[in-house]
């Protein structure tokens, strides 16, 4: 035991010995860079062909039928692009090239090769038709007012069917398109209002005839003389809401105020203010 013992605590008298990793010769150093630097070389080469190559040049611009946007002249804007190169071509480029079609959004360009671009975009929902203004000639060429509130030049081919007519606002110059005469409150408050009367559900049991503007605010005239709502200039989803359950107990033809707190005012020509409550008697 003893023994054992004093060979186990006996000193190690060995050291270890660290090797160097084997050095990189110079010419290898000089062949890995020469090739890395050949691969770059290659790419760029690729890249400055693939840019100027006949083989990639435009030859074919594709895009949807459209309903507002004039067909002739997205197909003469797009036009402009054949014959440049398909990998050049931006698509930055191709959206201020259709800047001036106002029904335009959300453009997306598609590469196909060898030389075909394929350019698709959305267009702006229309809500409502601008009524002409009293200085305004009546036959002037129609306006309707999209989803972004600004003022849309409606294609003369088409009837604007099912939209209601907005009362007392203009379309004015504005930012190399139409905006509307209203302050920017007033503008944000008038698209609220139509996505109120959406959500609410509104059109599906009464559709609307008009969307009046007044300084007092906004009033809604339901088509077949079923009534006007009156709204104010704020909570039309909570003041629609209030409609929505009374209508049941409405006759048609009167003006109803929504604009106070959890009632429901109507009014008849010549009678005293009335309460939904009255009328549900």
């Amino acid at each position: 035991m003893n023994g054992a013992d004093s060979s186990r605590n006996r000193p190690r008298t060995g050291f270890a010995v660290r090797r160097r990793p084997p050095r990189v010769s110079r010419r290898v150093r000089w062949t890995l860079l020469g090739g890395a630097l050949g691969v770059v070389l290659c790419g760029a080469g690729a890249v400055f062909w693939a840019t100027r190559a006949d083989v990639f040049a435009v030859t074919r611009i594709e895009s949807g039928a459209y309903r507002f946007t004039d067909p002739e002249a997205l197909d003469r804007r797009l036009g402009s692009f054949l014959g440049r190169n398909l990998w050049t071509l931006s698509a930055a480029e191709v959206r201020d090239r259709l800047a001036d079609l106002p029904w335009v959004r959300d453009l997306r360009v598609v590469r196909r090769l060898p030389g075909t671009i394929e350019v698709d975009f959305r267009e702006w929902r229309p809500l409502a038709v601008l009524a002409p203004a009293d200085d305004e000639a009546p036959d002037r060429p129609p306006l309707v007012l999209g989803e972004h509130g600004r003022a849309l030049p409606f294609p003369a081919g088409l009837a604007p069917a099912g939209l209601p007519t907005l009362v007392g606002v203009r379309a004015l110059p504005e930012g190399g398109g139409l905006g509307l005469d209203l302050d920017p409150g007033e503008s944000a408050g008038l698209l609220e209002l139509f996505s109120a009367v959406a959500d609410a559900g509104l059109e599906t049991v009464s559709p609307v005839d008009f969307v009046v503007v007044r300084p007092e605010g906004f009033a809604i005239v339901l088509q077949g003389g079923q009534g006007r709502l009156l709204l104010g200039r704020e909570e039309f989803a909570a003041r629609l809401d209030r409609y929505m359950a009374a209508r049941d107990h409405l006759e048609p033809g009167l003006e109803i105020d929504l604009r106070f707190a959890d009632r429901v005012t109507v009014r008849r020509a010549g009678a005293r203010p009335a309460t939904a409550a009255d009328t549900s008697r």
